[in-house]
């Protein structure tokens, strides 16, 4: 196929574009991973790596009513896997969003030409590493293993005495998760289609120089 190296540059760029809003849908959801109720497990709090989901019980004659809203951490202590968690997803959007956007913008300027170099699947390999790494939040005690806001929201819902929540000690995935784990699946497909690109461009040069050669032989002679 005469262009099969551009076909392969835009599915590469499809396949970066899907990831980048995926890492990003990730790395800023409240609900990263949830902790579900024994009574209800429709009635989850999430937790994410920048903000976290919160219930604000709140008195009335006819009982108790929870409100919900997603909040930041404010003072709390921050573990070193959570730290490392954020680092890796926001060199994920940095560096996959970098090669996306200039691949983005160099084929809106020379649509008929790729100017991408494996430069370019060898960042998206890196960003699908990095990718991977930021679910290091699955094991940070802060969020999962030893979550302190867990414990104090059901002080909180025990001393209003007629609601009856009793989440589950330990976390579950949840849409944050989810959508960082299919991200690391679109990041590697960008990695390879764009370094198939770059392998069949250099075929067509060739092609088209081997093509060339023989015609400037012959003027020549």
């Amino acid at each position: 196929m005469a262009n099969s190296s551009l076909t392969l540059s835009f599915l590469s760029s499809i396949f970066a574009a899907v990831a980048f809003f995926l890492s990003w849908s990730s790395a800023f959801s409240c609900n990263y991973v949830q902790f579900t109720t024994v009574q209800d497990s429709a009635l989850s709090l999430g937790f994410g790596m920048w903000s976290h989901n919160w219930y604000a019980i709140t008195k009335s004659l006819g009982g108790s009513v929870l409100f919900q809203a997603c909040i930041g951490y404010g003072s709390i202590a921050i573990d070193s896997a959570m730290k490392s968690a954020r680092v890796f997803s926001i060199l994920a959007l940095v560096l996959g969003g970098t090669f996306f956007f200039s691949n983005l913008i160099s084929g809106c300027v020379t649509p008929n030409k790729r100017t991408n170099t494996r430069s370019e699947g060898v960042a998206y390999l890196l960003t699908c590493l990095f990718q991977g790494l930021s679910l290091l939040l699955l094991n940070s005690p802060t969020v999962c293993t030893n979550n302190q806001l867990i414990t104090q929201l059901q002080s909180e819902v025990e001393a209003a005495k007629n609601v009856e929540i009793d989440f589950n000690e330990t976390c579950a995935i949840s849409t944050g998760a989810r959508c960082c784990i299919a991200a690391i699946v679109f990041w590697f497909l960008a990695a390879l289609t764009s370094c198939q690109a770059t392998s069949a461009g250099r075929k067509e040069e060739e092609g088209e120089k081997n093509l060339r050669d023989p015609l400037i032989d012959g003027d020549i002679l």
